[in-house]
C-alpha cells in the first residue's frame, strides 16, 4: 500500500543580508524521520537549497558554507526607508513551481516552517505558491515565527493552522485532524533529538547535528526556553552509532553542531561522545555556529576539542561587563571568558579559529561599553563577532526592548529586523558598527 505524501516546505528568506552558515532546516528533517515511522511519506522541497538544478553555480567554501542565491524584490513598506538593498534569498519561484507541477499527487498536507519573526514575508509568499499549486491541502506552519508570535502568524502567514511550540505531539492530532489518518506506530520523542532524515537533502555537503534539545540557561534575550521548555540529550553512543552510519553513508568531512548548550556537563556528553566519535572516524572538522558556552572549556575539554578536530568555534560571550551576564542569567563572566580562550590557545587552537560572539545594540547599551567588549575580546587573542541584537517577543528583555524602541515592535514583526537596530541607543548606529567591524579585521590580522 503506498504510503500518503506529505510536503515539508522550507520558505525562502526576505532581507537585507544572510549568509548559509551550515544551515539546514533541522526541524523539518528530524519531524520527516519520525512521520515516517507513523506511515507517511515526507518530500522536502527546500528555498533556500544552494544545489538547486539551473540556479546556477555558488561559491562553496572549503568548510561547506557559503552564500545564498539572491534576487534584489521591493522592500515592505514598514522597511522603505532603510538605505540597503532588500532580496529573496534561495531558488527562484519560478523554479520551485515547477517542481511543484511535477508532482503526480496532490500531498495530503503541506508542512511550512518559519523562522526569524521578521522573515514572515517569505513565510507568505512560499504559503501562497503552494495553495496555489496544491488548493485542497491543508498547510499547516511551525517553527519559531509560529512559536513566538502565534497570534501574528495565524493573522498573516496563510496557513490554515498554526502549531506553536514543540511539534511532535500537535502536529500528530493536527493531521488527524485535516486527513483523518491515524499514525501506525507511536511518536518516539526521544529520537527526534538526532536522525534527521538526511536523504531528502539534495546534497549532503556536511552532517548537521542535534544532540540535545532546549538549554538550561534562562537568559534574558534568548528564547530557547519558550521554545524548548525542557533540557532533553541523547545518549553518546546512540549519536556515535549515528554519525558514524551517516558518514559511511555520506562521506562528509564537516559536522556542524545545532545545540545550545553542548558543552554544559561535558563529562557526562561531550566529552565521551567526541572520544568516541574520535576512535572511529578520522579527520573530521566540528563547527559550532551557535556558540558554544566558555564557562564549560576547561583545559580538558579544550584539548579533547582539538584531537576531535573542531576547525570553527564561536562563543556565546554577549558582553565583558560581569554586570550584564548577573542581570541577564549568569550564563558566563569574564574570567571564564578568559579561561576558555587561554585554554583554547593552549590546546593549539589559533586567534582565527576562536570567535566571540558580542551583542550590539541592547536597550541602554553604550558606544563605550561595545569599544571595551571588542577590545577585550581582542586582548584575549580571540575575533569578536558583532551579533546584532533582534527583540524577542516572550523574552525576560522583550519589555525593557519595547521601552527603548521608536518602532512599533509590538505590532510588527517587520520591525525587529537587527539590521534596524531597533532598540539601540541613537549613536549606536550603522556607521559606528562598520568602524568597529574595520577595526576588528585590521587588529585580528595582526594579532594572530
Amino acid at each position: 500500500m503506498k504510503r500518503p505524501e506529505l510536503l515539508l516546505l522550507n520558505p525562502w528568506i526576505h532581507d537585507f543580508a544572510a549568509y548559509d552558515l551550515w544551515a539546514r532546516p533541522m526541524g523539518l528533517l528530524v519531524l520527516a524521520a519520525e512521520l515516517r515511522r507513523q506511515g507517511w511519506e515526507p518530500r522536502l522541497v527546500d528555498c533556500l537549497d544552494r544545489d538547486y538544478p539551473d540556479m546556477g553555480a555558488v561559491k562553496i567554501k572549503r568548510h561547506s558554507h557559503g552564500r545564498f542565491h539572491r534576487t534584489p524584490i521591493p522592500k515592505p513598506g514598514a522597511l522603505s526607508h532603510v538605505p540597503r538593498t532588500y532580496s529573496r534569498y534561495g531558488v527562484e519561484p519560478g523554479l520551485i513551481k515547477r517542481e511543484l507541477a511535477s508532482w503526480n499527487t496532490e500531498p495530503a498536507a503541506i508542512l511550512v516552517t518559519g523562522l526569524m519573526t521578521y522573515w514572515y514575508p517569505g513565510v507568505q509568499e512560499a504559503i501562497k505558491l503552494v495553495k496555489e499549486a496544491f488548493p485542497a491541502a491543508p498547510v499547516l506552519l511551525g517553527g519559531v515565527y509560529a512559536s513566538l508570535i502565534p497570534e501574528h502568524a495565524r493573522a498573516h502567514s496563510g496557513a490554515d493552522q498554526v502549531l506553536p511550540g514543540p511539534g511532535e505531539g500537535s502536529l500528530t492530532e493536527a493531521l488527524f485532524r485535516w486527513t483523518g489518518r491515524v499514525p501506525v506506530g507511536n511518536a518516539e520523542s526521544g529520537r527526534l533529538l538526532f536522525t534527521p532524515a538526511l536523504d531528502l537533502l539534495r546534497r549532503v555537503r556536511f552532517l548537521p547535528v542535534l544532540t540535545s534539545r532546549g538549554c538550561p540557561f534562562r537568559c534574558t534575550y534568548c528564547a530557547s526556553k519558550s521554545l524548548v521548555p525542557a533540557f532533553l540529550r541523547r545518549d553518546p553512543a546512540d549519536l556515535a552509532r549515528e554519525i558514524e552510519r551517516a558518514w559511511l553513508d555520506y562521506g562528509f568531512s564537516d559536522i556542524a553542531l545545532y545545540d545550545d548548550a553542548f558543552l554544559v556537563d561535558a563529562q557526562s556528553h561531550a566529552l565521551p561522545l567526541l572520544k568516541m566519535i574520535s576512535e572511529r572516524i578520522a579527520g573530521l572538522r566540528w563547527h559550532c555556529p551557535n556558540g558554544l558556552h566558555a564557562s564549560a572549556i576547561s583545559p580538558v575539554v579544550a584539548h579533547a576539542m582539538k584531537k576531535a578536530g573542531f576547525e570553527t568555534i564561536r562563543l556565546g560571550f554577549e558582553s565583558s561587563s560581569d554586570q550584564f551576564h548577573r542581570e541577564t542569567g549568569g550564563k558566563t563572566s569574564k574570567e571564564h571568558f578568559l579561561n576558555a580562550v587561554r585554554n583554547l590557545k593552549d590546546a593549539g587552537f589559533r586567534m582565527e579559529q576562536l570567535g566571540a560572539y558580542l551583542l550590539v545594540g541592547l536597550p541602554g547599551q553604550s558606544r563605550g561599553r561595545i569599544e571595551e567588549d571588542i577590545e577585550l575580546v581582542l586582548n584575549a587573542g580571540a575575533t569578536p563577532k558583532l551579533a546584532e541584537y533582534s527583540p524577542i517577543p516572550g523574552t525576560a528583555m522583550w519589555p525593557a526592548a519595547l521601552q527603548a524602541s521608536a518602532y512599533p515592535i509590538e505590532t510588527e514583526p517587520l520591525y525587529h529586523n537587527c539590521t534596524l537596530l531597533p532598540v539601540a541607543e541613537q549613536d549606536v548606529n550603522w556607521p559606528f558598527l562598520q568602524a568597529c567591524r574595520k577595526r576588528i579585521r585590521e587588529l585580528s590580522v595582526a594579532g594572530d
